[in-house]
């Protein structure tokens, strides 16, 4: 491609993502304060503020900081309260605006999506040529679950990024294995263990699965290895204020009494392999598990991307013609892969980081059609068809404007309860509907059971109570599909009952659905 392609190339980059980031930041003002944003803004204004990290060190500090960076320049402190999601409550409400407190939190994350976009472009280049890079940010950049998480203070889309950032940087090292980037792969690989746990099994996988894809192994250049290791535990170490301490986890009671550098990580390490063990409360096709299911993944996958993209990344795995698209569709594998095992079926943010590998493949996937050198009816029908799929696709993100967060393709879409539930479709996003409905309808008193962390209190809602497990009630009824579904078959384990909690509400027809994720009943006084 010529220089003038080239600059051209890079506008149509540069569009792409500031489309996308558009995206993202006009979703703040419809999508409620979501689950984990509480205790992550506290955990990163703590960093900030007090220089300390023990409020929840079971995430790495890098996503938590970014988020905390912007309410902390606006003015925003630590309060000082017992637990994490008080904490973050309060920080968030401290200030004169809460709504732009949220907003500068959430904005922290942005950086974020355009670190991920960037990886895709330029793995993509090497991958699938200039206009199949261009095609990969399309479709990263139009996926729903990209959007929905990129415009939240949480950690996924952190995860996501700094998990290929390292992936690619290993693989340009590979290419040319100098301590210039070998520097940049410390760097890389030091982001994406500050960014989320996971990133110590998704990086190493990574790692592999490139020589594999590659076919030849770098590791006579033990040097340079090392050059990479040490930038990145120095930078891992500094992240935790070069802190030297002891663990606490009683599941490390052999190293109690040992002084370690960034103890605070291994027993953040150790924090989220004890959740793995016990497991966590998971809904799935009508089914409920607290040890989750080898197939959850595959499922969330099938019924949350989008069709388009979907096929043509299956067209892409069977077409792939370089070593570089090679090293995208086993990475993306290898995610997917690494987490089939674990027990905590709580989303398909935990696979997050595979999309950006998976826009590649399935970009060539689309080039492997519109480059058709065969018949003249075959090329011209593979044209059409790939575009199609693409438009579909894009389509398909836009019509999901505001509420990707709830996105399912055409599978699940009319009942996407009947599929899934937690961060896949309920995660407290609609509170800030589900007040302004009961507004409208004047509702005088309402029982209550939704997945929200935030200060209720200062959503203007009536009088309300709690909806209690098996405790019919009458009047005005709110309730979130998690709290219906997970948690109502959570307290029937508890209390060793066949019938859900809140199943009693079986009997009768919702008014509306508010949003995507919350049923409002209007329940007549029994006679």
């Amino acid at each position: 491609m010529t220089g003038a392609g080239h600059a051209r190339g890079r506008w149509v980059f540069l569009l792409l993502v500031a489309l996308g980031v558009a995206r993202i930041a006009a979703t703040y003002r419809h999508v409620a304060q979501t689950s984990d944003e509480t205790p992550n803004i506290a955990c990163g204004m703590e960093w900030l503020d007090k220089g300390t990290y023990n409020y929840g060190p079971f995430h790495p500090p890098l996503a938590r900081v970014a988020m905390a960076m912007g309410p902390y320049l606006y003015g925003l402190r630590s309060q000082g309260r017992p637990d994490r999601w008080q904490e973050g409550n309060a920080i968030l409400h401290s200030g004169k605006r809460y709504a732009t407190a949220l907003t500068l939190a959430r904005v922290g994350i942005l950086p974020f999506f355009v670190l991920a976009s960037t990886v895709v472009w330029l793995w993509g280049r090497r991958a699938v040529g200039e206009t199949g890079a261009l095609v990969a940010v399309f479709l990263f950049t139009n996926m729903p679950a990209v959007l929905a998480h990129a415009g939240l203070a949480t950690t996924d889309m952190a995860l996501t990024a700094c998990v290929s950032a390292a992936a690619y940087a290993f693989l340009r090292w590979t290419e040319e294995p100098d301590a210039r980037r070998a520097a940049v792969l410390g760097v890389a690989v030091a982001a994406a263990v500050l960014a989320k746990f996971s990133a110590l099994v998704f990086v190493p996988v990574s790692m592999l699965l490139i020589v594999a894809a590659r076919g030849r192994a770098p590791w006579p250049r033990v040097r340079s290895l090392a050059v990479a290791a040490l930038v990145a535990f120095v930078l891992v170490w500094g992240a935790y204020r070069f802190h030297v301490g002891r663990v606490t986890e009683p599941a490390a009671a052999v190293l109690s009494g040992v002084r370690l550098p960034a103890s605070q990580l291994i027993d953040g390490v150790l924090q989220v392999k004890e959740h793995d063990t016990t497991g966590h409360a998971a809904y799935l096709l009508g089914r409920y598990s607290a040890r989750g299911w080898w197939y959850f993944f595959p499922v969330a996958m099938a019924v949350k991307t989008p069709l388009g993209f979907l096929l043509l990344a299956l067209a892409g795995l069977g077409v792939v013609a370089t070593w570089q698209a090679r090293a995208a569709a086993l990475g993306a594998l290898g995610v997917l892969a690494c987490c089939m095992p674990a027990h905590l079926n709580i989303g398909l943010r935990s696979i997050l980081a595979l999309y950006p590998m998976l826009a590649i493949v399935a970009a060539g996937g689309a080039m492997h059609w519109l480059a058709a050198r065969r018949a003249a009816v075959w090329a011209v029908t593979g044209g059409l068809v790939a575009s199609g799929l693409l438009a579909w696709a894009g389509v398909s993100s836009l019509a999901a404007h505001p509420d990707y967060l709830a996105y399912f393709n055409e599978i699940a879409r009319r009942e996407p309860e009947s599929f899934l539930v937690d961060s896949d479709l309920d995660w407290g996003q609609d509170m800030k509907r589900l007040a302004r409905r009961i507004e409208e309808l004047r509702v005088p008193y309402l029982h209550m059971a939704v997945m929200y962390t935030g200060d209720d209190t200062k959503l203007g809602l009536p009088r309300w109570d709690g909806l209690e497990p098996y405790q019919p009630v009458s009047g005005w009824v709110a309730i979130s599909f998690t709290m219906l579904k997970t948690y109502g078959w959570h307290v029937a384990a508890e209390r060793r009952r066949s019938d859900p909690a809140f199943g009693w509400l079986d009997a009768y027809q919702p008014v509306e659905r508010v949003g995507r994720s919350i049923l409002l009943y209007h329940i007549a006084r029994e006679p």
